[in-house]
């Protein structure tokens, strides 16, 4: 319950800043906000997961997480204003690449938001059937972008 508290704060900051980024933020403002999405987008995995492994996963959550995300997914585009990148001056995974291709980058948007579209209405219909392949789709969309567009973690 404590966890579900946090990501409903989380969320509520998505809203918050995703207002703000569009209101004008600087670049390393739109940086810790789009950090911000990205953390709860991994709390919704987080609990998607546990989910999985529970050996008796509710749909509930799921429908709560999938819905979670597809309105991150919708949100999206919005997370990257021109000059959040790292000339910004702030600490920023985000590649330069988002900015020199965006188209390339908005077809990667696109990806994520047929999928946590799908993965909503998997969930939605009580399909337990079809969440397991959907949330897969939405993972991959996740990588596809990440792989080209984020920086790698160094090691």
């Amino acid at each position: 319950m404590m966890r579900h508290r946090k990501f409903v704060c989380a969320l509520g900051v998505f809203m918050i800043a995703g207002t703000a980024v569009a209101a004008g933020m600087t670049g390393a403002e739109a940086v810790k906000a789009r950090q911000a999405h990205m953390k709860a987008l991994g709390a919704s995995e987080k609990i998607l997961v546990e989910q999985i492994h529970s050996g008796a996963p509710s749909m509930a959550v799921f429908k709560v997480e999938a819905a979670k995300i597809d309105d991150a997914a919708k949100t999206l585009p919005t997370w990257f204003p021109v000059g959040s990148g790292p000339s910004s001056g702030a600490k920023t995974k985000a590649l330069p690449l988002i900015w020199t291709d965006p188209a390339g980058f908005a077809d990667k948007q696109k990806a994520l938001s047929v999928a946590a579209a799908k993965f909503d209405a998997a969930t939605e219909a009580g399909d337990p059937a079809a969440v397991g392949p959907a949330l897969r789709e939405v993972g991959a969309a996740c990588k596809g972008c990440h792989d080209t567009y984020k920086a790698k973690d160094k090691t």
